[in-house]
């Protein structure tokens, strides 16, 4: 029974301990008898009909009700026969004698109705155990089954993830080869294929450090409705925080947001891991929820890491060459003469 339905089902009325339904039952018997016996016998109340007819009135009550309503059963049919109606005493009858004549029946009234409503309610009670151990049977099995729910959800997700990852680092591997160039514009061209394949965010954008700011290079996803801010000088907190603290920010993080302040929900530096130099900022500024994840998040790190090591490499690549067409000697330059 769910608790819905319970709130809703009444349960038996009570008078005295007695169930009023059996107390109906055995008036409506006992009266149907008395009128019968009044209008079709002699009204004795058949005395000398055996069995007693009001045997059917305790039988019924005992092993229908239990014991209680037995022996209300057999006081009803007690008063029934003797209320009014009490046998005199024969001439030299005992008085021991008259009085086994008079309550013989109604004593065997009373014992029926204990042995047999006894029985009764040791079914009862049999049958109440029976029902609680269904009750808490169907209960675990309700959380037996919630749980295979649940492990079955969660490993398909584990299975998502795990292909996501194996997809993930086939993605990087591949998108990693876009940015393996010597010029720094295909390098920012192969940028939005490595974002893409390793994070896919609807919305981002690269910010390269052009002295004491980071001025926008490119973006992917901006729309014309899009006011996202353009360039971040040294007074700007997201400014000091990438370039100066060479934090990952992210939107989830209450101090990182009020440094992002509605900019984007992923920034980070792009660091080159070869001269320890800030190049410029990598910014997500719209990307499932579900994938602001450590995982994703620390993706998202290496990809910053890719992209600041290639940048600078080619950009020093870059300064060398065109050194080098001024005449200026590559090993000059690299000395600092």
């Amino acid at each position: 029974m769910t608790p819905a339905h319970g709130s809703f089902q009444k349960g038996p009325r009570y008078l005295l301990g007695i169930r009023v339904a059996a107390l109906l039952e055995m008036v409506t018997l006992l009266a149907v008898a008395l009128l019968v016996d009044t209008f079709l016998f002699d009204g004795n109340r058949f005395a000398e009909i055996r069995p007693h007819p009001f045997w059917a009135a305790v039988l019924l009550a005992a092993t229908q009700y239990g014991t209680k309503e037995g022996l209300a059963a057999a006081v009803l049919s007690t008063a029934g026969l003797l209320a009014g109606a009490l046998p005199e005493q024969g001439f030299g009858e005992d008085l021991y004698a008259w009085l086994l004549r008079i309550s013989g029946t109604p004593v065997l009234w009373f014992i029926a109705a204990v042995v047999l409503g006894e029985i009764r309610d040791g079914h009862h009670r049999k049958s109440d155990m029976l029902k609680e151990e269904l009750v808490d049977t169907l209960e675990q099995t309700r959380t037996i089954a919630e749980a295979y729910e649940r492990l079955a959800r969660t490993a398909s997700e584990l299975e998502v993830r795990v292909a996501g990852q194996v997809r993930t680092v086939h993605a990087m591997y591949t998108a990693a080869r876009a940015i393996e160039r010597q010029d720094t514009r295909e390098i920012l061209i192969g940028v939005a294929t490595l974002v893409r394949s390793v994070l896919g965010p609807l919305k981002f954008s690269l910010f390269l450090l052009n002295g004491q700011r980071l001025e926008l290079a490119a973006t992917e996803g901006w729309s014309n409705q899009d006011r996202f801010t353009r360039e971040f000088d040294t007074a700007s907190p997201l400014f000091r925080a990438i370039v100066d603290g060479r934090q990952t920010l992210t939107a989830i993080t209450p101090a990182h947001e009020a440094i992002l302040q509605g900019e984007g929900m992923l920034a980070g530096p792009l660091v080159s891991q070869e001269t320890g130099k800030v190049v410029g900022m990598l910014k997500l500024e719209e990307i499932a929820f579900a994938e602001l994840n450590p995982s994703n998040v620390q993706n998202f790190s290496i990809v910053c890491d890719w992209i600041g090591t290639a940048y600078d490499s080619a950009l020093r690549f870059e300064q060398l060459q065109a050194e080098s067409l001024d005449g200026s000697s590559p090993t000059k330059v690299a000395l600092g003469v």
